[in-house]
């Protein structure tokens, strides 16, 4: 049967969540087709594991967290951030089988977010970096969290994030106030996995596939900051998890929320537009849509797809 290759996305870092969401009770979450249930170790580390138990497939997130372990709410059984089976209540003296282990995946916290990398079978050393913006990292920083999620395939969040045009008209009365859509001279530098473009007065950063940032031009020493990570949920629904980063008016009572509520809103403007989109995914070839010059960031993030497609990266299939 051949490959749908809608259904077919880079294997790599992507956020799953806010690390201040994940306490003391399991959380269930989605990535890439794949339900996984997140929990805390012992040492209160962030562990991920396949979501159902293994034994008659009850949802583990309906269980709870004892002494570091993950206990399902069916039958008791006890498993690791491994996936690894410790406990069989029914028969305790018995040694565990190993049809009783599940899968789990790597998984790291960063910059206040959960990671996952979804691919249960790579071995440990054989996993890439995670490299993100330095603004995300700095202590100078004070970081408004947001996120929210949209009925639109990755590619298509991807490149509404990349258009510059569309600020006059999707958004003209908020961030695009005032703008103009003609757009005389197009700024792109960089690399097909990592390119940045001036738009106004800020520049927009792409790191291929899941990392886009807006940095400030100019040289004042206030600065502020819009980051953004897209984690594909399956082919029809993307997770789009973002900071508003500043660094000014850091105690001021209030700022957080309203920097938060204000993305929030510009996102929603977006959402709409995004999700009307047909086909789905973008199309499988650049002639079949439309280009004009102001979408030259587009191009190059479709130009870097195409690559992804046939083969230049490792991938992860919702079918798998």
């Amino acid at each position: 049967m051949e490959e749908n290759i809608n259904r077919k996305f880079p294997c790599t870092w992507y956020a799953i969540g806010f690390s201040r969401a994940l306490a003391k009770k399991p959380l269930k979450k989605k990535i890439v087709g794949r339900d996984i249930v997140l929990f805390r170790n012992k040492e209160g580390a962030a562990q991920a594991v396949h979501a159902y138990c293994p034994h008659r497939g009850a949802d583990l997130s309906l269980g709870c967290v004892r002494d570091g372990k993950l206990t399902c709410a069916y039958h008791g059984w006890e498993f690791n951030g491994e996936g690894n089976c410790l406990h069989i209540p029914s028969q305790p003296d018995k040694p565990v089988p190993k049809f009783a282990h599940t899968d789990h995946f790597p998984v790291m916290e960063k910059a206040g977010l959960i990671w996952i990398y979804p691919d249960a079978e790579i071995a440990h050393e054989s996993l890439p970096p995670l490299q993100l913006f330095e603004e995300i990292e700095d202590q100078g920083f004070v970081l408004a969290p947001y996120e929210s999620f949209w009925q639109a395939h990755f590619t298509r969040v991807v490149e509404s994030v990349l258009d510059v045009v569309h600020l006059s008209f999707v958004h003209k009365k908020t961030i695009g106030k005032n703008s103009d859509p003609f757009i005389r001279h197009l700024q792109i530098e960089g690399e097909d996995d990592s390119f940045y473009l001036k738009n106004g007065s800020a520049y927009l950063y792409y790191d291929f596939p899941q990392h886009w940032i807006l940095r400030p031009s100019g040289t004042n020493k206030s600065r502020f900051i819009n980051y953004v990570t897209f984690t594909p949920v399956d082919e029809e629904e993307t997770l789009i998890l973002g900071y508003a980063g500043r660094n000014f008016a850091k105690k001021v009572p209030g700022m957080n929320k309203f920097f938060s509520n204000y993305s929030l809103k510009v996102l929603n403007e977006d959402q709409a537009v995004v999700e009307s989109q047909h086909p789905r995914p973008i199309p499988e070839a650049l002639q079949q849509e439309a280009h004009v010059y102001a979408d030259g960031a587009q191009i190059k993030f479709r130009q870097r797809w195409f690559e992804f497609l046939q083969g230049k990266d490792a991938s992860v299939h919702l079918d798998d």
